[in-house]
């Protein structure tokens, strides 16, 4: 793990020495199960039953006691693996031999060494992977879910691990036609879409699935007929007009679902048609049979209508029967359960029944103290997990009512200006739930569990959700309430002893964060430039991601804290209290210019397999390798002497020319190489195409090493920020704000959330969990703490469009350039044909 040359880095302070010493405790454990793990391997005939030859055998031994030190547990367990039958170990078995690596590293680590080098859980399943390669096994068939499903639970299962989503659609529709509802109406009509969102869930999952199916089918199926670029597309171009709602043209007994794949066949089957008959048949066999295999799992592994458990070292998923599902509703911070079907049957509940037991609520909310579950929810899950074996039995057994309601509705609203970390700060239950709901005064916010949502599903669902809630409260407006009686809500008795409470306060709980956002970067400017690019050269194709991925690395390398937020810190080294922090502060926000950020990027995997969900790649922009940052300073300095140079400015535009050509050609392959990245992690393949030649070196060498296919867990252990674009919001959509989920891992400390608006407006969040946050916020330091999140988002996105207008001067003035230097030339022939003619 980069060991020895680490240690030849200068020891600057006490913190490097305690973090060498970690590294050698490391590698000595590492060692320790290097030498163990071989004497098994050299004792065992793997390489009869192992894929791999006796080299390949001793490098992936030697990679796995590197990664995951565990002692004699891989060992052992590699030998029970190699002793199974068949290329799929049992689903008990993997679960039981993760948790006994888990519990190898915890005694061969001390807990200052475990948290601080340790990978955590992508190390255990990545280690664990490669053990079922040398056993002859397949880790593919081992993992029915996909890795990543499986990776999810263990490694986002903490209370940052959350996508949240804020729409704005309810309220300002509701505005815009002057429909004022009362409150008792405007929870009843977000519990209603709660509840048909729960019975419509499935139906929502399976047009997911075979939107995806269908059209990926479809395309590896006509890969070589005349309307295989055509085909290649469907699935964006559905996409255009993929509806979120029921249309005019529903019929009367259309749920959403049913309307929804009406639609989709219809737009389907006007291509389908029109290919070969033999086409035809062989997707309509092929499609039959992975309907009838993949979609039920598929419908399994995604449905909310489960509870989550926490276990130690993960989660495990336990369904919820529709029947005895609930809607869960915190109102005056305290927890009521409305049932979501009606009594004894499988059926919506009634709409009248709702909003009777919603007006009760209201008018009669419980007279106990609120349980304050939000201590609960910001534990370690691990923590959580132990917790619950302790409380009393009766409170047990209310928190597994809790459970029932997979949706949670706050209805206590908050301000609608509060940063998107602190709108959350309320109860929200105890973790174990799919989605929690947060009403502001303009908009609804959406917390939603990465176990069972990536990005643009999670948008995708709030907007559904969002139009559902809105058909409701137009329904509800022209409908008297009725007379109907109905008692309060059931009401949790949740009441937690002061030693219980004393119990959860001191146990460890998640990082602190804070959260920023800003909507300043200059998207229209982004998308002209790139039109720019393709004028100037049809291999320069920076996508606008591609842009935000390239200077965030720049900005990580240039960034300088504001000279308030500096003042500010300085003051506080004064105060003994607040020194340490303070620091510590001034060190982290001012050592950012020393490390080029590993940045995982979630390429959407869907498409392939709906199940594999996301493959998150890791990505480090070539910045050294390219010298971006002094070749830009280069082009710039040259373009500024040619515009104001005087007299014969030939060889001034010689040296502009020639930074210039260098400096695109270096950005074209820049986009290149991620692009071919985002290939590969779709499908395994991609092509280097004829740029390749031309690139600068760097760039050859790392396409050289690019390697056929990433390996999922790799690029997560490498990967030290998340930067996730969930691209355009859906058609009609009023998403205001995203901020993607962090993992649970320390080393995750920048999780930076994009979506741009049906405004065409692009916003920006930035989820800070670096440790100084924690520290400043323990001193009553939140605010500052809060003004560096902001500060260093908006040095960001202020730098991003400078250095979008550089890139424009620098690609606009090769045409200018050139023709001005022809005139040049032209004249300077003129003049001298004039001469020697005699006219001057």
């Amino acid at each position: 793990m980069g060991t020895v040359e680490q240690s030849e880095k200068p020891i600057r302070n006490l913190h490097d020495l305690e973090s060498l010493n970690t590294e050698k405790q490391f590698h000595e454990a590492s060692v320790k199960t290097v030498g163990n793990l071989k004497s098994i391997v050299h004792s065992m005939a793997l390489s009869d039953v192992s894929q791999l030859s006796l080299p390949e055998i001793d490098a992936v031994v030697e990679q796995v006691a590197e990664v995951v030190p565990a002692g004699n547990v891989p060992g052992v367990l590699l030998n029970g693996l190699a002793r199974l039958p068949g290329r799929r170990p049992p689903e008990k078995t993997v679960k039981r031999d993760i948790g006994l690596l888990f519990k190898g590293v915890r005694q061969a680590l001390d807990k200052a060494v475990y948290s601080a080098t340790f990978a955590g859980p992508a190390a255990v399943i990545w280690g664990y992977q490669n053990l079922l390669k040398l056993s002859g096994k397949d880790p593919e068939e081992s993992f029915p879910e996909g890795t990543w499903q499986f990776y999810l639970d263990y490694a986002l299962r903490e209370d940052t691990a959350r996508h949240l989503l804020e729409t704005h659609g309810f309220d300002s529709t509701l505005n815009q036609h002057k429909i004022d509802l009362n409150q008792a109406d405007r929870v009843t009509a977000w519990v209603l879409a709660a509840i048909h969102c729960l019975h419509q869930y499935q139906g929502m999952l399976k047009n997911e699935w075979r939107e995806r199916v269908y059209t990926s089918l479809l395309k590896e199926l006509t890969q070589d007929q005349p309307q295989a670029e055509q085909v290649a597309k469907l699935y964006q171009t559905w996409e255009q007009q993929r509806p979120y709602s029921r249309g005019q043209d529903a019929h009367q007994d259309d749920t959403y679902p049913t309307y929804r794949q009406h639609k989709f066949d219809q737009f389907f089957e006007a291509t389908l048609k029109t290919l070969p008959p033999e086409i035809q048949a062989q997707f309509k066999e092929q499609i039959a049979d992975a309907e009838a295999t993949h979609l039920p799992a598929y419908q399994q592994q995604m449905s909310i209508l489960t509870s989550l458990n926490a276990e130690t070292d993960s989660e495990s998923r336990v369904p919820v029967s529709l029947k005895q599902a609930h809607i869960g509703l915190i109102y005056q911070g305290r927890y009521y359960l409305i049932p979501a079907c009606a009594p004894r049957t499988e059926q919506p509940a009634d709409i009248n029944a709702v909003r009777a037991q919603v007006t009760a609520m209201l008018s009669y909310p419980v007279n106990t103290h609120p349980p304050q579950l939000i201590d609960i929810a910001t534990l370690k899950r691990s923590e959580w997990a132990t917790i619950r074996k302790k409380l009393d039995r009766d409170m047990v057994k209310e928190l597994d009512m809790l459970r029932t309601a997979p949706i949670l509705i706050n209805v206590d609203q908050r301000p609608p200006d509060l940063p998107l970390t602190e709108l959350r700060q309320v109860e929200r239950g105890v973790g174990d739930h799919p989605m929690t709901l947060f009403d502001t005064e303009e908009s609804i916010l959406f917390d939603q569990a990465h176990i069972f949502f990536d990005g643009p599903w999670a948008a995708s669902l709030s907007q559904i959700m969002t139009t559902e809630a809105l058909s409701w409260a137009v329904y509800l407006s022209q409908v008297p309430a009725g007379k109907q009686r109905q008692s309060r809500p059931h009401a949790p008795a949740l009441k937690l002893k002061p030693a219980e409470r004393q119990m959860i306060q001191n146990a460890p709980h998640v990082l602190a964060e804070t959260s920023a956002q800003t909507k300043a970067v200059k998207l229209r400017f982004m998308q002209r430039l790139r039109q720019l690019f393709k004028r100037r050269n049809d291999l320069l194709e920076l996508t606008v991601n591609d842009m935000l991925i390239l200077y965030r690395a720049i900005h990580s390398a240039t960034y300088q804290p504001t000279a308030e937020i500096t003042t500010q810190l300085k003051a506080l080294l004064a105060d003994p209290q607040t020194k340490a922090p303070a620091q510590a502060t001034l060190e982290a926000i001012n050592q950012t210019q020393e490390t080029n950020p590993a940045i995982v990027i979630p390429i959407d995997a869907s498409l392939r397999a709906p199940r594999d969900r996301l493959h998150p790649m890791t990505f480090e922009v070539p910045l050294q390798e390219l010298d971006l940052l002094n070749l830009h300073q280069r082009v710039i300095t040259a373009l500024d002497d040619y515009k104001t140079g005087s007299g014969d400015r030939t060889t001034l535009y010689g040296e502009f020319d020639k930074y210039q050509r260098s400096y695109l050609a270096s950005l074209a392959g820049f986009g290149m190489v991620l692009s071919k990245s985002h290939e590969i992690a779709n499908s395994g393949e991609a092509t280097t195409g004829k740029l390749l030649a031309t690139m600068p070196l760097p760039l050859q060498k790392m396409f050289d090493n690019m390697p056929s296919r990433f390996d999922v867990l790799n690029d997560v252990i490498r990967g030290r920020e998340i930067f996730a674009n969930i691209g355009l919001a859906p058609r009609r959509s009023s998403i205001k704000r995203f901020m993607s989920a962090k993992d649970d891992s320390d080393k995750k400390l920048l999780t930076w959330g994009v979506v741009t608006g049906t405004d065409k407006v692009m916003r920006l969040t930035l989820r800070d969990a670096r440790p100084h946050v924690a520290m400043l916020q323990t001193v009553g330091q939140g605010e500052l703490a809060t003004a560096i999140t902001q500060d260093y988002l908006d040095s960001y996105a202020k730098g991003l469009n400078e250095y979008l207008k550089d890139l424009w001067r620098i690609t606009e003035s090769s045409r200018e350039t050139r023709m001005a230097t022809q005139m040049e030339t032209q004249m300077i022939k003129e003049l001298e044909r004039r001469k020697q003619e005699g006219l001057l």
